[in-house]
Protein backbone atom coordinates (compact mmCIF):
# COMPACT_ATOMS: atom_id res chain seq x y z
CA UNK A 1 0.00 0.00 0.00
CA UNK A 2 2.89 2.30 0.87
CA UNK A 3 4.54 2.04 -2.72
CA UNK A 4 1.04 2.51 -4.07
CA UNK A 5 0.22 5.97 -2.02
CA UNK A 6 3.65 6.63 -3.22
CA UNK A 7 3.56 6.23 -6.75
CA UNK A 8 0.17 8.01 -6.64
CA UNK A 9 1.69 10.57 -5.12
CA UNK A 10 4.77 11.06 -7.72
CA UNK A 11 3.69 12.15 -10.72
CA UNK A 12 6.92 12.59 -12.58
CA UNK A 13 9.45 9.53 -12.99
CA UNK A 14 13.05 10.18 -13.44
CA UNK A 15 15.67 7.83 -14.59
CA UNK A 16 16.25 4.95 -12.09
CA UNK A 17 19.20 5.50 -9.45
CA UNK A 18 19.29 9.09 -10.47
CA UNK A 19 17.80 12.36 -10.07
CA UNK A 20 18.29 15.68 -10.88
CA UNK A 21 16.86 19.39 -11.32
CA UNK A 22 18.54 22.41 -12.13
CA UNK A 23 17.21 25.89 -12.48
CA UNK A 24 19.26 27.59 -15.31
CA UNK A 25 17.45 26.61 -18.08
CA UNK A 26 14.62 28.50 -17.49
CA UNK A 27 13.16 31.81 -15.77
CA UNK A 28 14.60 33.63 -13.24
CA UNK A 29 11.81 32.31 -10.78
CA UNK A 30 10.91 29.14 -12.32
CA UNK A 31 10.09 26.06 -9.67
CA UNK A 32 11.74 23.17 -10.24
CA UNK A 33 10.40 19.73 -9.55
CA UNK A 34 12.17 15.93 -9.98
CA UNK A 35 11.01 12.69 -8.37
CA UNK A 36 12.72 9.38 -8.93
CA UNK A 37 10.72 6.24 -7.29
CA UNK A 38 11.80 2.72 -8.02
CA UNK A 39 8.27 0.95 -7.83
CA UNK A 40 10.25 -2.21 -7.66
CA UNK A 41 9.26 -3.96 -4.18
CA UNK A 42 13.16 -4.78 -3.77
CA UNK A 43 14.67 -1.59 -3.97
CA UNK A 44 11.69 1.09 -3.08
CA UNK A 45 14.22 4.61 -3.32
CA UNK A 46 12.75 7.67 -3.58
CA UNK A 47 14.38 11.06 -4.45
CA UNK A 48 12.55 14.29 -4.33
CA UNK A 49 13.93 17.52 -5.17
CA UNK A 50 11.85 20.99 -5.02
CA UNK A 51 13.97 23.97 -6.31
CA UNK A 52 12.95 27.42 -6.53
CA UNK A 53 14.64 30.34 -7.62
CA UNK A 54 17.79 30.58 -10.61
CA UNK A 55 20.75 28.78 -10.98
CA UNK A 56 20.06 26.28 -8.16
CA UNK A 57 22.05 22.39 -9.13
CA UNK A 58 20.81 19.23 -7.37
CA UNK A 59 21.72 15.60 -7.83
CA UNK A 60 21.04 12.49 -6.05
CA UNK A 61 22.72 8.82 -7.01
CA UNK A 62 21.01 5.84 -5.22
CA UNK A 63 21.94 2.62 -5.13
CA UNK A 64 20.55 0.09 -2.84
CA UNK A 65 17.35 -0.53 -1.14
CA UNK A 66 14.74 1.61 1.02
CA UNK A 67 16.65 4.67 0.68
CA UNK A 68 15.00 8.22 0.87
CA UNK A 69 16.57 11.45 -0.10
CA UNK A 70 14.87 15.05 -0.06
CA UNK A 71 16.42 18.39 -1.54
CA UNK A 72 14.37 21.52 -1.49
CA UNK A 73 16.41 24.62 -2.62
CA UNK A 74 15.52 28.29 -2.24
CA UNK A 75 17.44 31.23 -3.33
CA UNK A 76 19.84 31.55 -6.47
CA UNK A 77 23.13 29.26 -7.24
CA UNK A 78 22.39 26.82 -4.89
CA UNK A 79 24.14 23.15 -4.93
CA UNK A 80 23.49 19.82 -3.42
CA UNK A 81 24.33 16.43 -3.96
CA UNK A 82 23.14 12.75 -1.97
CA UNK A 83 25.27 9.95 -2.69
CA UNK A 84 23.15 7.00 -1.16
CA UNK A 85 24.28 3.86 -0.70
CA UNK A 86 22.80 0.41 1.28
CA UNK A 87 19.57 0.33 3.14
CA UNK A 88 17.33 2.13 5.09
CA UNK A 89 19.39 5.44 4.70
CA UNK A 90 17.26 8.97 4.92
CA UNK A 91 18.95 12.16 3.72
CA UNK A 92 17.75 15.30 3.86
CA UNK A 93 19.04 18.85 2.55
CA UNK A 94 17.07 22.53 2.72
CA UNK A 95 18.61 25.53 1.50
CA UNK A 96 18.21 29.14 1.27
CA UNK A 97 19.68 32.21 0.11
CA UNK A 98 22.23 31.69 -2.37
CA UNK A 99 25.67 29.88 -3.32
CA UNK A 100 24.74 27.53 -0.26
CA UNK A 101 26.74 24.51 -0.83
CA UNK A 102 25.53 20.95 0.68
CA UNK A 103 26.99 17.29 0.37
CA UNK A 104 25.45 13.95 1.89
CA UNK A 105 27.53 10.51 1.35
CA UNK A 106 26.08 7.58 3.16
CA UNK A 107 26.80 3.90 2.87
CA UNK A 108 25.66 1.31 5.24
CA UNK A 109 22.68 0.31 7.17
CA UNK A 110 20.29 3.01 9.22
CA UNK A 111 21.83 6.23 8.43
CA UNK A 112 19.99 9.67 8.92
CA UNK A 113 21.72 12.83 7.75
CA UNK A 114 19.94 16.54 7.61
CA UNK A 115 21.70 19.88 6.40
CA UNK A 116 19.68 22.91 6.77
CA UNK A 117 21.08 26.31 5.85
CA UNK A 118 19.92 29.46 5.63
CA UNK A 119 21.96 32.44 4.59
CA UNK A 120 24.21 32.79 1.83
CA UNK A 121 27.95 30.90 1.09
CA UNK A 122 27.77 28.31 3.60
CA UNK A 123 29.04 24.90 3.42
CA UNK A 124 28.40 21.67 4.71
CA UNK A 125 29.55 18.31 4.25
CA UNK A 126 28.11 14.82 5.61
CA UNK A 127 29.57 11.51 5.39
CA UNK A 128 28.42 8.10 6.95
CA UNK A 129 29.63 4.57 7.16
CA UNK A 130 28.12 1.89 9.32
CA UNK A 131 24.94 1.63 11.18
CA UNK A 132 22.52 3.75 12.63
CA UNK A 133 24.67 7.17 12.24
CA UNK A 134 23.00 10.39 12.76
CA UNK A 135 24.38 13.56 11.73
CA UNK A 136 22.21 16.98 11.98
CA UNK A 137 23.95 20.62 10.66
CA UNK A 138 22.47 23.97 11.08
CA UNK A 139 24.09 27.33 9.86
CA UNK A 140 21.68 30.06 9.90
CA UNK A 141 23.99 32.83 9.40
CA UNK A 142 26.53 33.57 6.48
CA UNK A 143 30.26 32.07 5.15
CA UNK A 144 29.55 29.42 7.88
CA UNK A 145 31.20 25.70 7.13
CA UNK A 146 30.85 22.45 8.71
CA UNK A 147 32.25 18.23 7.57
CA UNK A 148 30.57 15.67 10.02
CA UNK A 149 32.45 12.18 9.14
CA UNK A 150 30.73 9.54 11.13
CA UNK A 151 32.28 5.51 10.61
Amino acid sequence: MKNISLFVMFTFLGVPGFVTAAGSDLANTEYNFAVNELSRSSLNQAAIIGQKGAYNDAQVRQDGSKLLSIVTQDGVGNRARVDQSGTYNYAYIAQSGYANDADISQDGYGNTAKIIQQGSGNRASITQYGTQKTAVVVQKQSQMAIRVIQR
